[in-house]
């Protein structure tokens, strides 16, 4: 039979100690340690950014040629008056101005893509598969794009916020803005992925998609609209301008309103904004709009409202 069970008396818990209200001079500065490290991490992360979009060698750079008119590019967080001869890394963001005809960019393969007035492209945008072993080569958020090849292999495609243009041959020209979304198959076939959804649409060489699907031909109404400078066979330049180090002029950092539909984009492209543009938060009219609208871009929300820093413990009273 086993021994009858009895409670135990739990041992009396000692009192507590006194603590002081006043952090010690060691824990202030394991405090200011935290914040330094958390400064130093986002400055980490931006460097990475940095060094990641310059990692191509600039012969491997697209360059801009042709300029008639003005543009605006951005390069990692830096704004530049776009001048021919100008290379742009991945991720480089070409705004045209409104009254600029005609912007080019050029590959070294051969391939050129045509800027009409008031068009706004990122070079090499992240986030978004490869098809056939050839990656986007634009994403157009607004305006007219036309790229072309120089011969007879496929060159990389065209995403918009409507549609995916895949690797083609030939010459195609895409229109993308809130009302419509166009692509004209000028020269060759061409395939699309509607977007969401991923509906394919094949397009026949000459034809057209637009609102009301796929046509033989393009509208004239359409026509009328094209570029002038889409119109005419404009000779490649890369090959004059090689060998050229050329820099845009400096510009001062943007206002929210310039850049707001790009820091709003679709989240493949704005997902590493908070690093890349870490700079521009530091004005406090950017801060205050980034903040206003919030909702628009959620990802900035670490870098506006960082986490508190660690509460101090409280040494004891001596």
């Amino acid at each position: 039979m086993g021994l009858p069970w009895r409670p135990v008396r739990p041992p009396r818990a000692p009192l507590p100690t006194p603590v002081s209200a006043t952090p010690s001079p060691a824990d202030c500065a394991t405090d200011r340690a935290a914040r330094g490290r958390w400064r130093r991490g986002l400055a980490g992360a931006l460097a990475s950014w940095c060094l990641a979009l310059c990692a191509l060698p600039a012969a491997a750079q697209p360059m801009i040629t042709l300029l008639d008119g003005e543009a605006v590019v951005i390069e990692e967080a830096r704004r530049l008056s776009a001048v021919p001869g100008l290379r742009l890394s991945a991720g480089a963001i070409v705004d045209t101005g409104s009254a600029s005809p005609l912007v080019r960019i050029e590959w070294p393969d051969g391939t050129a893509a045509d800027l009409g007035a008031g068009t706004r492209v990122m070079v090499a945008p992240p986030g978004f598969a490869a098809r056939g072993g050839k990656a986007p080569l634009l994403y157009l958020l607004q305006g007219w794009v036309k790229l072309g090849g120089a011969g007879r292999e496929p060159v990389g495609g065209v995403v918009t916020p409507a549609l995916e243009l895949l690797p083609f041959a030939g010459a195609a020209v895409v229109v993308a803005d809130r009302r419509e979304r166009h692509v004209f198959a000028e020269a060759g076939a061409l395939e699309l992925l509607e977007r969401p959804g991923g509906r394919r649409v094949a397009l026949g060489a000459g034809a057209f998609y637009g609102a009301d699907g796929v046509l033989p031909r393009p509208p004239a109404d359409w026509l009328a609209r094209v570029p002038r400078a889409f119109r005419d066979a404009i000779p490649r330049r890369a090959a004059s301008l090689a060998g050229r180090d050329v820099a845009g002029g400096a510009l001062p950092p943007p206002a929210y309103a310039a850049v707001a539909d790009w820091l709003a984009a679709e989240p493949a492209l704005r997902k590493p904004f908070p690093r890349r543009f870490l700079p521009w938060a530091a004005d406090p009219a950017f801060r205050r709009e980034l903040q206003s609208h919030l909702s628009a871009h959620r990802e900035w929300d670490p870098i506006l409202n960082p986490p508190p820093p660690p509460t101090p413990t409280l040494a004891p009273a001596r």
